[in-house]
C-alpha cells in the first residue's frame, strides 16, 4: 500500500523518503493515488495512478523497490480534465476509470467540478511501462516494442537531476546535486523551459525483445530527490514516444 504524507525532519530526525516528488510546475496540489484493478485497462493493470487537483492531470506512477526501499518514477498521461481531479474509482460494471473533482484555488481547471470517465480503447499503448534504477544507469521498459534506430540514439535522451531543501517556505527552489548551495531554478519546471544538472548518457541499448532500453549514465546513479528523463522515440509501428519521466532515487541497488 503506496504511503502519502510524508513527514519533514523533526526533532532532529532526518524526513521520511518518498515514494517520488513531483515538481510544483507538474503537480502544485495533489488529489490522490487510485490502483490500477481492473483487467480491462489494457497493459496497466495492477499499476499506479496519480490524480492532480491543481494541475487537472493524471500521472502513472512506476514503482520499485530497492533492498527494501520504495521509490517511483511518474509520467503525465496526455489526458485533459475540465476541473482538478481529486478521487478516482474503477468501475466493476465496465472496468474503466471514474474520477471526480472540483476546481477552488489554485487549480487550473475551466469548470468548478467535473465528472470525467477514462476508459481504454483496445488500440496499442506506447508509453514506458516500468522504470528501474542501476548502478550504473536506468532501464526502462514500455508497453510495446521500440524502434531501434531512435531507442538506441543516446542523442534522443536527456536526463538531469536536482535537489529540494526542506524550510519553512513554501515549496523549494531547485539546488544542484553537486554544490547544495547552488540554486539552478525556481521549481516552476515544465517539460523544456527549465532544468537541473546534466547527466550524460553514454549508450543506450536495447533489450532482445524490444521493449526494454538500458541507459548507461557517465559516473553512475546516486541517491536524488528529482530526477528527468526525457526522450524523442518512435515505436517499432512509428508512433511518437515523448512522454518525461520524473523520478525520485532514494536507494541505489549496491550491484
Amino acid at each position: 500500500v503506496p504511503h502519502f504524507g510524508y513527514g519533514g525532519p523533526q526533532n532532529g530526525k532526518p524526513p521520511e523518503l518518498p515514494l517520488v516528488y513531483v515538481p510544483r510546475g507538474l503537480d502544485n496540489s495533489s488529489g490522490g493515488p487510485v490502483a490500477v484493478t481492473s483487467d480491462k485497462w489494457g497493459p496497466f493493470k495492477g499499476d499506479l495512478l496519480h490524480m492532480s487537483y491543481g494541475s487537472c492531470s493524471l500521472f502513472k506512477v512506476m514503482r520499485e523497490e530497492v533492498a527494501g526501499q520504495p521509490q517511483a518514477g511518474a509520467f503525465r498521461l496526455p489526458l485533459n480534465f475540465e476541473s482538478g481531479i481529486m478521487r478516482g474509482h474503477f468501475s466493476p460494471r465496465d472496468g474503466q476509470l471514474y474520477v471526480t473533482g472540483l476546481r477552488v484555488w489554485q487549480s487550473s481547471g475551466a469548470k468548478t467540478g467535473a465528472f470525467h470517465r477514462v476508459r481504454y480503447t483496445g488500440k496499442a499503448v506506447a508509453m514506458p511501462k516500468e522504470l528501474h534504477v542501476k548502478p550504473n544507469g536506468l532501464e526502462i521498459t514500455f508497453t510495446t516494442e521500440l524502434d531501434a534506430k531512435s531507442a538506441t540514439d543516446d542523442g534522443n535522451w536527456a536526463v538531469d537531476h536536482w535537489n529540494y531543501q526542506w524550510t519553512a517556505d513554501y515549496g523549494s527552489k531547485m539546488y544542484s546535486p553537486t554544490d547544495p548551495k547552488k540554486v539552478l531554478g525556481n521549481n516552476k519546471i515544465t517539460n523544456s523551459k527549465f532544468g537541473g544538472e546534466d547527466l550524460n548518457v553514454k549508450s543506450a541499448k536495447l533489450s532482445a525483445d524490444k521493449k526494454t532500453v538500458f541507459l548507461e549514465i557517465e559516473g553512475g546513479v546516486k541517491p536524488v530527490m528529482q530526477m528527468r528523463v526525457r526522450m524523442n522515440i518512435n515505436a517499432a509501428d512509428g508512433t511518437p514516444i515523448n512522454l518525461p519521466i520524473y523520478n525520485t532515487v532514494n536507494k541505489v541497488a549496491a550491484n
